[in-house]
């Protein structure tokens, strides 16, 4: 008789759930298995560049059908409703508001990250976010921009985070007849070190841009933003940047989240509820240290996580033991507006590091540093080992070290 396959259903095909796709059919193109990949659009959209799509430049951009022609992978575009662990079931709804019930062996979580548009009234109706499709999305923004730039017009960004300063930055330097404003709650660019956040403030100010800072937005209307104490930003529209959250779809699945309802999961990836289930990138959060102190969403770090997670799930196939989940950062790179970019190079424990590489150099740089994360995506079927990243031993030395502190005499015995 022949075996039946082995069902692996992938949720999301952002970077996370697309590099895992490709790499793990890459691992297991002779092995019985059946690999469905699913996502809401047809089409492959570097999320990290959409500032730029908003803006009317060309970013690359992908079918799926194409991108999976030469695998055996199975592509549904449909949008997650459900998912029932107990019976190892998902619901989607297609296009066509058709219900499609799907059926899984292992599940494969990547839903990433979305704008937060719920917490301040208004944000909902009014206020454009940086998302590939939709009525107030980055292709909405790329046909209003233009005639508001004609008429002169107002535009407020609100969020004083990367995002928010690569979209004000940006905006300001395309379309320069445009006044902008950015918003933010708390000082500008707080998440990073004072000589990082200097250089942020400067470019904006070079361009024009009008910071709002330590102001909370309490309201987005038609034409304005208004901030708590009363004052109100006249606009033609506001761009919306602050406040990433995952899908509640895990926390109502039964799947145990943390407080921000990513689903927890253990060194190897697998959901520390459901060993069957495996979480990577935004929607994700390891219950223990994988090396870093700390584990920021970003490109960069759901890349690693898709890709030790097919190589998890591939050795688990194998009934090999897979190995725990560890890196280390090594850079960010931030846009600051057409042809300027600042490259920051990091500690392992992502914390920026001199020298900063500002201005056109940082911009090749940044555009070298996002290209080369896209082709390793796009590269894991016909060769799944191309993309490796550094800090793979920074786990089990962190785990030495705290048994060797939790047992003096073990320290002693270390040091003779």
């Amino acid at each position: 008789m022949t075996q039946p396959s082995t069902r692996i259903l992938v949720l999301g095909a952002g970077i996370a759930g697309l590099l895992f796709t490709l790499r793990l059919s890459g691992k297991v193109a002779r092995e019985s298995v059946q690999i469905t990949l699913v996502d809401e659009v047809d089409t492959f959209t570097i999320r990290p560049r959409l500032h730029e799509f908003a803006t009317n430049q060309r970013i690359f951009s992908r079918p799926f059908s194409q991108i999976l022609l030469q695998t055996q992978v199975q592509f549904v575009q449909g949008r997650v409703t459900s998912l029932d662990p107990s019976q190892h079931r998902v619901t989607v709804l297609d296009q066509q508001q058709q219900r499609h019930e799907l059926g899984y062996d292992y599940l494969v979580y990547a839903l990433g990250s979305m704008t937060d548009r719920q917490n301040v009234p208004g944000v909902e109706q009014y206020a454009y976010t940086l998302t590939a499709k939709g009525p107030f999305s980055a292709s909405a923004l790329r046909g209003r921009l233009p005639d508001i730039a004609a008429r002169g017009g107002q535009v407020v960004v609100c969020g004083g985070g990367a995002t928010g300063i690569e979209t004000a930055t940006q905006v300001a330097s395309v379309y320069p007849q445009i006044k902008v404003s950015l918003v933010t709650r708390g000082a500008l660019a707080r998440s990073w070190d004072k000589s990082v956040a200097d250089i942020f403030r400067q470019r904006l100010v070079n361009l024009g841009v009008e910071i709002v800072d330590q102001s909370e937005v309490s309201a987005v209307r038609a034409q304005s933003v208004v901030l708590e104490g009363g004052r109100e930003l006249g606009c033609d529209l506001c761009i919306w940047t602050t406040g990433f959250v995952v899908q509640p779809l895990a926390r109502e699945s039964g799947l145990a989240v943390n407080e921000h309802d990513q689903a927890l999961v253990d060194p190897f990836l697998h959901s520390v509820s459901h060993r069957e289930i495996y979480a990577i990138g935004d929607a994700a959060m390891p219950v223990e240290n994988p090396g870093v102190s700390h584990v920021r969403m970003s490109a960069f770090t759901a890349s690693i996580m898709a890709a030790h997670g097919a190589d998890c799930l591939s050795a688990e196939l194998a009934g090999k033991t897979p190995k725990p989940l560890s890196f280390a950062y090594v850079a960010q790179a931030v846009a600051l507006g057409q042809n300027h970019a600042i490259f920051l190079p990091l500690t392992p424990d992502d914390r920026p590091r001199l020298p900063y590489i500002t201005g056109r150099l940082g911009a090749f740089t940044r555009e070298a540093f996002v290209g080369f994360v896209v082709k390793a995506t796009l590269a894991q079927q016909r060769f799944p080992g191309m993309f490796s990243w550094v800090g793979k031993r920074r786990y089990e030395q962190q785990l030495q070290k705290r048994t060797l502190e939790g047992h003096p005499s073990q320290q002693a015995h270390h040091l003779s």
